[in-house]
């Protein structure tokens, strides 16, 4: 009798654990369901339209409360996240107003070759690159953010004095002209040592209102020999991806 009163026993407290546990699991359940899709946590959110391939600024930004459930893992959860030691773009889509603003679709210039062409078009600049090899880039001294002058050897085989210099003092075009990026015959970075430490290409930066400098870099280019003569370092030049690339 004892025996049939410890079983009937066991089997309700069996039963009841089970039922206590499954009313647990529903609980936890039903209130992670409830918290994602009532809770509201701040995110960045755009505060006016962007317009594709656009900078974003602090401007065009602001904090929102949104659901849970509709707050990705790339959101951006900060303002802070826009400081002003980082430029960032939209992509291709942009944002609409009141979009979050999410990471997978901004890119920052540094470590984005669009960004460095979608910064070349806001800012009214272009990029030009000349032939260098060790010894006309001045034995690799010439890097991203360096001024140079430039001087010009041109043989020109059909005048009597085939050898040609031309300096910034009779062309004030060659004079201090901004380095943004230095590549070996690899189209790669320049190393310290061996072969790739070698230059074979150095990239200017011009504004749009000066073609007349890329008109005759491209002529000098084609003609003879440019020879890099450091002048000056640019401590703001933003390097990004083309002098690491």
């Amino acid at each position: 009798m004892r025996r049939l009163t410890r079983i009937r026993i066991f089997k309700t407290a069996l039963l009841m654990a089970t039922f206590l546990m499954v009313f647990t699991v529903t609980f936890m359940i039903n209130r992670t369901y409830i918290r994602k899709h009532t809770e509201l946590v701040e995110v960045v959110v755009a505060a006016n339209k962007l317009s594709p391939y656009s900078l974003v600024t602090r401007d065009d930004l602001t904090m929102s409360k949104r659901p849970r459930s509709v707050v990705g893992a790339e959101a951006v959860r900060d303002l802070e996240f826009f400081g002003p030691e980082k430029s960032y773009y939209t992509e291709e889509l942009g944002f609409g107003k009141g979009d979050i603003i999410s990471q997978d679709r901004i890119f920052e210039t540094e470590t984005s070759k669009l960004g460095q062409i979608v910064k070349l078009a806001n800012e009214n600049k272009m990029l030009l690159s000349v032939n260098t090899n060790l010894v006309r880039s001045c034995a690799n001294m010439v890097t991203a953010g360096t001024y140079v002058d430039l001087i010009v050897y041109l043989d020109d085989r059909e005048k009597e004095d085939s050898d040609t210099i031309i300096s910034p003092a009779e062309d004030a075009r060659l004079s201090s002209l901004l380095v943004v990026a230095t590549k070996n015959s690899e189209a790669s970075g320049i190393e310290e040592e061996g072969r790739n430490a070698i230059p074979a290409v150095v990239t200017f930066e011009l504004t749009r209102d000066k073609m007349d400098v890329a008109k005759v870099l491209v002529k000098y280019n084609e003609k003879g020999s440019i020879y890099l003569l450091p002048v000056g370092y640019s401590g703001t030049t933003d390097k990004g991806c083309l002098a690491g690339m």
